[in-house]
């Protein structure tokens, strides 16, 4: 909150100190981050998230409005300090979360990657980065996979699916840009003006219209590299992240260019 001309010079420097302080954003990981464990079939396993915070922090209000965006970036960038093992084994809640938000806290790649956001958005202590509708083009659609073919040589895909045709595809992965696709191809995925479950199906059907040859592994890395085409020319897709964009821009860590 900026605070105009010079009323009380106290109330001023009491403003800014605190938020500065909320602004610490790795020592509040535990605010928002909450992980638990659950049970399926007598099988125990952890579920991590990021929740909307209640405090009253410089951050909550571009936290509270991007909650996928922040999942994203924990399920993706968190390097596991201590092993899924190692977390399974704690049986006290209270000292599950300790543990994890301890481990995060010391998570090099965790802390870039939300340093980076926050340094940008809201601290404003670093420039946001210029981005081309080419280059997010390029990123979103890799969260359109052909995973395999079936017995009967039908496609079978999945709509972000996670990281694994970045990794293979990017050499830089951009995290951020990578979260944004994420969470708005999520949030629209059958959305009512932007439906991403349609589109992907329009553009299996366009796969099979052509011959990609005999040897399976061969059709499924040109039906691939098909469906990265097809979604990068796909113009809902493009229409939506643009509106997306405007929408969020003002928590956003880059500045689009479209």
């Amino acid at each position: 909150m900026k605070i105009f001309f010079l009323i009380l010079g106290i109330v001023i420097t009491t403003t800014t100190s605190f938020g500065q302080q909320n602004c610490e954003i790795i020592k509040n990981y535990g605010d928002f981050i909450k992980i638990r464990k659950e049970k399926h079939l007598d099988q125990e396993f952890l579920v991590s998230d990021v929740v909307a915070t209640k405090g009253d922090y410089c951050y909550s209000k571009a936290l509270n409005a991007n909650l996928d965006y922040f999942n994203y970036l924990l399920t993706n960038y968190y390097s596991m300090r201590l092993t899924y093992q190692d977390l399974l084994k704690i049986t006290d809640t209270v000292v599950l979360q300790k543990t994890f938000i301890d481990s995060l806290q010391k998570d090099s790649l965790f802390n870039a990657v939300m340093t980076e956001y926050f340094a940008t958005t809201i601290e404003k202590k670093l420039p946001k980065d210029t981005v081309s509708m080419d280059s997010l083009m390029n990123i979103a659609v890799k969260y359109f996979a052909i995973l395999r073919l079936n017995q009967d040589g039908d496609y079978m895909g999945k709509v972000c699916t996670g990281m694994n045709l970045l990794q293979k595809s990017e050499k830089n992965k951009r995290p951020q840009l990578g979260a944004f696709c994420f969470s708005s191809i999520m949030k629209n995925y059958q959305g009512t003006e932007f439906n991403m479950y349609d589109e992907f199906v329009k553009a299996i059907k366009e796969l099979y219209k052509v011959n990609l040859g005999d040897d399976r592994d061969e059709i499924l890395l040109r039906a691939q590299g098909g469906m990265f085409l097809l979604m990068r020319n796909n113009k809902n897709l493009r229409k939506m992240l643009i509106s997306e964009y405007e929408m969020k821009k003002e928590f956003l860590p880059f500045v689009l260019i479209h």
